[in-house]
């Protein structure tokens, strides 16, 4: 009598071990997994509720230190990104060279730069460093500059395109591909707003080229016979232009037929920083240069929404180790729990009846 009612005693308590504390642990569950999928849906229907007035066809906002996409708009599609393809080079030259290497200008480096395209007047024999080839790359966005880097870093285009497409996927860009240093116009050389954002967050972690990006002039050769100066193409970081933003901290714009008119733009106001990359906005027209105005309205919705934006959803915590085991993440099913009662139940007859014989 005594071991029939240890045993019912026993079973009692795995029955209410198994069943209690899990089934309160998948209600749990269910109700936050229910909660947050409700505010995930809460979040993408307040973007998409939020139309922003935008000119591009393509872009992207990204909060720096949560890395979270703050808006976008069309950020998977593929895309020619122009000469915000430089961003990439200098990041490739910055890991790769020291800033004081000197770099001499061959033939082959200047002459891959189609007719048209902006250059920094470099001549074959002339002496420059990393350094200065950065600067004109970032801040006149000199393609001569580019394919110096490339040559000089790679032994050739070709060579560099590989390990840009390399830089590149480590960085997570999934959907590009690039085929030379500088952004001329190739049917082949393609990104997203998404993968080029990548690019510009890591290119930010550069003081090396933040310190560059930030300029509104250069002066290459400086207090040297052959000093050329040189102005950024980026309006944004430029008091004097009309799309002037008071917050903007620099980064690359670029500009072919085929690209439309490109930027990726960074800006910081008290503790927010923002990455913005936008694609195929049209170009300038009667003094206004609609990509500029997308930054602005791009920054201005990310600093008024930066809290929310910067929100850290508390993560599911199951309520002990046991119920993870039990429950594979809250997904086992009735007949999995039954064939462990059974189990137990069997354990316990051979326990009890092991502690029955000794007696």
């Amino acid at each position: 009598m005594r071991f029939k009612f240890t045993f019912f005693v026993h079973l009692l308590i795995i029955i209410v071990l198994l069943f209690s504390p899990v089934s309160f642990a998948v209600e749990n569950a269910e109700n936050q997994t229910s909660g947050e999928q409700s505010e995930n849906n809460d979040n993408n229907e307040n973007q998409e509720n939020t139309e922003l007035k935008l000119y591009a066809k393509s872009c992207i906002l990204i909060e720096r230190s949560s890395g979270r996409t703050a808006y976008e708009k069309n950020a998977d599609e593929k895309m020619y990104p122009a000469s915000t393809t430089k961003l990439l080079t200098a990041i490739i030259a910055v890991e790769r060279c020291d800033l004081n290497d000197v770099v001499t200008i061959t033939y082959d480096m200047t002459s891959k730069v189609p007719p048209s395209y902006t250059t920094a007047y470099l001549r074959p024999g002339e002496q420059v460093t990393i350094e200065e080839l950065l600067n004109v790359l970032l801040i006149p966005s000199a393609n001569d500059a580019g394919f110096a880097l490339a040559i000089h870093i790679s032994g050739s285009v070709e060579e560099f395109a590989k390990l840009m497409n390399e830089r590149a996927a480590q960085l997570g860009c999934s959907n590009s591909n690039f085929t030379n240093p500088s952004g001329i116009q190739d049917a082949n050389h393609y990104s997203t707003a998404r993968d080029m954002s990548k690019i510009g967050i890591c290119a930010m972690n550069y003081p090396q080229i933040a310190n560059i990006v930030c300029k509104t002039s250069y002066t290459l050769h400086e207090n040297k016979y052959n000093a050329r100066t040189f102005e950024t193409t980026n309006s944004l970081i430029k008091p004097s232009e009309r799309t002037y933003c008071e917050y903007a901290t620099g980064m690359k714009t670029g500009f072919t037929k085929e690209a439309g008119s490109c930027i990726i733009a960074s800006a910081k106001k008290e503790n927010m920083e923002f990455l913005a990359v936008v694609l195929d906005a049209p170009e300038p027209h009667a003094n206004i240069t609609y990509r500029d105005l997308d930054c602005k309205t791009l920054f201005e919705y990310g600093f008024v929404h930066y809290e929310e934006i910067t929100k850290i959803d508390e993560p599911v915590i199951s309520l002990n180790f046991l119920q993870d085991i039990l429950h594979a993440k809250f997904s086992m099913d009735l007949v999995f729990k039954i064939s462990l009662i059974i189990l137990a139940i069997l354990l316990l007859v051979v326990i009890l009846s092991l502690k029955k014989k000794r007696k």
